[in-house]
């Protein structure tokens, strides 16, 4: 099976910053990319010492497949896995992806004893 493929990003603006444990968190907004997929919002995942993102959240169109749950999808994308973890009308704002794509970097990478600080 094929590594999943990570976001090809050819333009973006960075909206929000956040240290979270270990891991830096730069959330993008105008994202343009070769994709076949129009991006609304990417958080990248960067462990200390690393130079390129672990895993990357994605906010993008509802697929089929959940499209009936919201209007947005959001998806994780890392070494393992490349797949839609929950949809939401909600998730096309920037606050409610942010929260959203926080928690599931708790998940990923068992940040619970941690708490994720928004830098200027």
């Amino acid at each position: 099976m094929a590594e999943p493929a990570f976001p090809r990003i050819s333009r973006a603006i960075p909206v929000r910053r956040y240290q979270y444990g270990n891991f830096a968190v730069t959330v993008l907004d105008d994202i343009e990319s070769p994709d076949p997929v129009v991006y609304r919002y990417l958080m990248a995942l960067v462990k200390e010492g690393q130079p390129q993102p672990t895993a990357f959240v994605t906010c993008e169109p509802a697929g089929e497949a959940m499209r009936g749950e919201g209007r947005y999808q959001l998806r994780v994308i890392n070494s393992s896995m490349d797949e839609p973890v929950l949809a939401d009308d909600a998730l096309g704002s920037l606050d409610a992806f942010c929260a959203q794509g926080l928690e599931i970097a708790e998940q990923l990478y068992s940040l619970q004893d941690e708490e994720p600080y928004r830098l200027a």
